[in-house]
Parts: C-alpha cells; structure tokens; sequence
C-alpha cells in the first residue's frame, strides 16, 4: 500500500488489529499459565507504544506520521523502532522529509528479493538543535543503490557494511 493510500480510517483500523493481536496474545500466556511470557509481551509492546508516541517530540509531524504507519504500507520488513528525542525547533521541510524517506524505501524495497526476510531497524534521535533517522537494513540486497538527491535543507547518507545498509537523515 502506497502513502497516498493510508487515510486516517485505514491507520485506525490497522492499530487496532495490532492492539488486538498484541492482548490476544498476553490472554494466550495467561491461559497457559506463562505468566512471565505474559509479563514481557505487556512490557514490550508498553515500550514500543513509548517509543512511537516520542516521535511527537521530533516536531516533524509528516515524518512522524511516516514513521508511525511504516509497517503497515512496507510489509516487506519487519521494524524496530526506537527513539531518543528532546523537543527543539526543526529547519528542515517537514513534507521533503518523509517525501525523501518514502523515495528511500521504495527504492530499497525495489532492491529485495521477495522471498527473503528484511528487517529495519529506525533509530530517531534529537536535541534541540539537530535531529537524524537512521534506517539500518538487514538482509540481501543490491551491492550499489541511488541515493534519491534532496533540496529539503536537511543531509543524507548511505552506507553498506557487513551485508547492512544503513540510511541516514539529519538536520538542524
């Protein structure tokens, strides 16, 4: 599913299916008796729901929502997402932003074979002064890929090390 696809009714309706699976799963352990399993699928997904509602801070409000709902239009990876951020005043464009993450995984996603497994791992961290977005993918892909160029005020970079490329996106 395309970005231009998500609408507000469709993110809704995907958090739900995820917080359902999330406390089928927990009632799953604690009919089994697996009361540690419980207790850690609870405070996993508490620690993921920490990190997504960080990303209000990040003061990018459509690279947040690119964030937020990037496993539900990327199926073809598995993510992690974790963030570190201070609110601060941001000089990038917003819009150029999650424009230019979207060209990014598209054009990674062109580079996978659909019968391997990818994981992403996003990594947001910010001051008050400078922010980055860190993607590191794991899994087969192209020895070489295109960076897409940007104007938005804010610096890429890509690099390929040990069968992981790692994104980066960062700005004042």
């Amino acid at each position: 599913m395309g970005s231009e696809d998500l609408t507000v009714g469709k993110a809704l309706k995907f958090a739900r299916h995820d917080f359902l699976n999330e406390l089928q799963l927990m009632l799953l352990y604690m009919d089994l008796g697996k009361m540690p399993d419980a207790r850690r699928t609870l405070l996993e997904a508490t620690e993921r729901m920490r990190h997504l509602s960080m990303l209000e801070r990040l003061r990018l409000p459509k690279t947040e929502m690119w964030l937020s709902t990037f496993e539900w239009r990327h199926t073809a990876f598995s993510k992690k997402l974790h963030s570190d951020i201070i609110a601060g005043n941001r000089n990038a464009n917003d819009e150029a932003v999650a424009d230019y993450l979207e060209q990014l995984i598209v054009i990674v996603e062109a580079a996978v074979d659909p019968m391997d497994e990818y994981f992403i791992r996003i990594e947001v961290h910010a001051t008050e002064k400078q922010w980055m977005i860190q993607l590191r993918v794991e899994g087969a892909l192209s020895e070489t890929i295109e960076l897409p160029q940007t104007d938005g005020g804010f610096e890429v970079s890509g690099v390929l090390k040990n069968k992981e490329w790692t994104f980066t996106v960062s700005g004042r």
